[in-house]
């Protein structure tokens, strides 16, 4: 009988965490993607990866590439050789890299009339302000962007505050 594999996903550099479910036949390609839109990643670009123990010296499972492709998208939950308390690293875009940890919280029996794998829960947003606004005195909600002008930024900024970016800066949106 299969059985449910919990995980708590967290990034390394944000206060955003997901509880996943997933079923221990499933693959680390279902995981990835699921990832992927839960944080909402670029589902159709960028390697990803799952190491176990230390980033970049750690057993790495094989890549992942966009789509579901790659050896790491192969490897079933079940053989991943982990129990209740140990972590994974989880690693989107090997360019930026994108941290996370994926923590696994218990094995339990699979819950009826449930589809696996599904996100259990997550943290509640809260609003970031934006940087620029805020040196002027406003408060203004705004999400976090990367943009390349002469240089590489990563700022939290409001929709004005990135229309008023020049028109060749390359904008990619991190988080919501």
């Amino acid at each position: 009988m299969n059985k449910v594999y919990k995980f708590k996903v967290t990034l390394k550099s944000r206060a955003f965490w997901r509880i996943i479910e997933i079923l221990d036949n499933q693959t680390l390609g279902d995981l990835d993607q699921l990832i992927r839109e839960t944080f909402n990643y670029d589902r159709h670009d960028h390697l990803s990866a799952f190491y176990k123990g230390k980033i970049w010296s750690a057993q790495s499972y094989g890549d992942i590439e966009p789509g579901g492709g790659g050896e790491g998208s192969r490897v079933k939950i079940n053989n991943l050789g982990v129990k209740t308390g140990d972590q994974l690293i989880y690693v989107y875009d090997f360019g930026t890299s994108v941290i996370s940890t994926v923590e696994l919280l218990e094995i339990k029996e699979i819950e009826p009339y449930v589809s696996y794998p599904r996100i259990e829960s997550k943290n509640k947003k809260r609003n970031k302000y934006c940087d620029r606004c805020k040196l002027q005195g406003k408060m203004t909600i705004a999400r976090q962007v990367a943009f390349y002008e002469e240089e590489f930024f990563q700022e939290y900024l409001c929709d004005n505050c990135v229309n008023d970016l020049p028109e060749d800066a390359d904008i990619d949106e991190i988080m919501n």
